[in-house]
């Protein structure tokens, strides 16, 4: 009763430009990003969807459109799939923030584990809420394929839910490139990934 996940990051973002932090806030597709989209569109035009998910956030509803292309689906909104909060710290630089809230900006990227926030969202909340929504959507879809489009943070602590790795280990391996594709195989007791955060979709 295996379902196939195909996970994918929205394109590239304005603020993505700017290193600005975005987490529930919303900033548009750069052409860049759009052309992202357009390529991984066609690199999954010959996969046979059932249906495809998203982030209610607009970068990632846009994206998911464009991988949907012609075909007759609508996108699934879910609020569950959205980035990390980052509260006060969205729409800020990270250099901002790391002035402003410089013990909390170390643990946040040295000591994961144990960092907190009177605004941020705990890391483990959003680990929650994105692994329980994909067990409901692998629940709904047996036998099928579908299309997940997410964030960085979110999908890394996706990934590490399915690879077994701790909370501390959450930045030992390098950012999600935009629009890049990793493929899961799951079912109700086991998750087999075939593949990760593929590029070779993409152009310059």
């Amino acid at each position: 009763m295996s379902t196939h996940i195909y996970l994918t990051r929205h394109g590239e973002t304005v603020w993505n430009t700017k290193n600005l932090m975005q987490g529930w806030k919303n900033s548009p597709l750069t052409g860049k990003g759009i052309e992202q989209a357009k390529q991984l569109s066609q690199r999954l035009s010959d996969i046979p969807l059932h249906a495809i998910y998203s982030s209610t956030s607009d970068r990632a509803v846009t994206t998911a459109e464009i991988i949907k292309g012609e075909r007759p689906l609508n996108v699934i909104k879910m609020d569950a799939l959205r980035e990390i909060s980052f509260g006060s710290w969205e729409g800020k630089t990270f250099d901002e923030n790391e002035k402003k809230t410089p013990e909390e900006w170390l643990s946040f990227w040295e000591t994961p584990h144990l960092f907190s926030n009177d605004t941020v969202e705990p890391f483990v909340t959003v680990q929650e809420r994105v692994v329980k929504t994909i067990n409901n959507i692998v629940e709904e879809h047996p036998f099928e394929t579908v299309c997940i489009v997410s964030h960085s943070i979110a999908l890394k602590l996706l990934m590490d839910h399915f690879e077994n790795n701790s909370l501390e280990n959450l930045w030992s391996s390098p950012a999600i490139p935009s629009t890049s594709l990793t493929l899961v195989k799951v079912n109700r007791k086991s998750s087999e990934i075939l593949f990760k955060y593929d590029t070779t979709h993409m152009r310059e």
